[in-house]
């Protein structure tokens, strides 16, 4: 058995990534965002919101860094299923059920925050479900047709964006008059005030095939500081890539362009290096173990904050709130880290029964 991999064959770097990217996903920016108008502080409260448009801040990585996790799983996944001699057509019916269930419960979140019916394709599982869903058919064609494939879509959208007949005098890449958008309200009948569109699950579908590239790097049999180099020249590549390429195709993450896509998965390919490097190789994994709670029940987590954290923040309220109201901006930090630990012990307390949602 490969070094990396725990006795149920998961490599523990991976779940400790991922819960990290989950971490910080439910934590609501841990309250910083109070410290906006504070001199000498506000550069932190930044770094815990989206950037308006062009341009990337800590908070604006999470989402294409859990999109890259997926594809970065996938390999391990299925060589588990092909083990068990479970055939390609067979591991497609779990894919598309699997996706089918992704979208569903994406789509169900999303009526369950507005209180109505709607169909809405820009948050983060619907994104995940099509890009997965898509990302298997290279998943083991080998480097040059996974990084053909990705790159052929990252052109083809530069292409529509750039050649679209509706482009205006804000250009191409401009908030709610670009090719996504066009679509988005073509086929959804309406705009987000955000600028976000369901056509970023094109991009995301680069997005995980570059994480697939970085499973299968995981998964081969060559010297384990070699993958860490790999992934570091890798990342930096990326990033490198992504901004000089800003001046033609702006770093829009809302609208996923494909700059963005290299970029961002420059940033996720440096982060798997070190994870990798301090899990796996330097064998430090106590102070992962936060994480690795989290990453393994990753979907519970999620659904849970999402249906529960406004009660959980009231309830809280009403056993702290006459304690932290008066310290002002420290205090409503506090509570926010009050909120996620919360959730966390739910997800720990699935830990230790060993109940670990799955979806597929």
């Amino acid at each position: 058995m490969s070094p990396e991999l725990t006795k149920q064959k998961r490599l523990l770097s991976l779940d400790a990534y991922r819960g990290f990217t989950m971490f910080l996903m439910v934590s609501a920016g841990f309250g910083l965002s109070v410290l906006a108008d504070n001199p000498g502080w506000e550069w932190l409260a930044r770094q815990v919101d989206h950037v308006a448009w062009e341009g990337c801040v800590l908070w604006d990585l999470i989402q294409p860094s859990f999109i890259f996790i997926v594809g970065v799983a996938m390999p391990f996944a299925f060589a588990v299923r092909q083990q068990r001699g479970e055939t390609r057509p067979h591991i497609f019916k779990h894919v598309w059920r699997r996706s089918l269930i992704l979208l569903l419960l994406g789509v169900g979140r999303v009526c369950i925050h507005r209180d109505e019916l709607v169909f809405d394709m820009t948050t983060v599982l619907q994104q995940i479900a099509v890009a997965y869903f898509f990302a298997f058919f290279v998943l083991g064609r080998g480097i040059k047709t996974q990084f053909i494939a990705a790159f052929a879509i990252l052109a083809a959208d530069f292409l529509l964006f750039q050649f679209w007949p509706g482009v205006g005098p804000g250009g191409p890449w401009a908030k709610n008059a670009n090719f996504h958008s066009a679509v988005e309200l073509w086929v959804f009948g309406s705009l987000s005030p955000g600028g976000y569109t369901g056509m970023n699950a094109f991009g995301s579908i680069a997005t995980v095939i570059f994480g697939v590239i970085t499973g299968e790097l995981l998964r081969r049999e060559v010297r384990e500081m070699s993958k860490v180099w790999y992934l570091l020249l890798a990342g930096v590549a990326g990033i490198v890539i992504g901004y000089l390429l800003s001046p033609v195709i702006p770093v829009v993450k809302r609208i996923w362009t494909p700059s963005w896509t290299i970029y961002s998965a420059g940033w996720a390919a440096l982060l798997m290096a070190v994870f990798y490097w301090l899990i796996e190789i330097r064998g430090w994994r106590k102070w992962s173990f936060v994480f690795v709670v989290v990453g393994m029940n990753s979907i519970a987590i999620y659904m849970l904050v999402s249906l529960l954290r406004g009660s959980v923040i009231s309830w809280i309220r009403v056993f702290t709130g006459w304690a932290l109201g008066p310290l002002g901006d420290p205090g409503a930090i506090i509570h926010s880290t009050l909120v996620l630990a919360v959730f966390w012990y739910m997800v720990y307390w699935m830990y230790n029964r060993k109940i670990f949602l799955k979806v597929g």
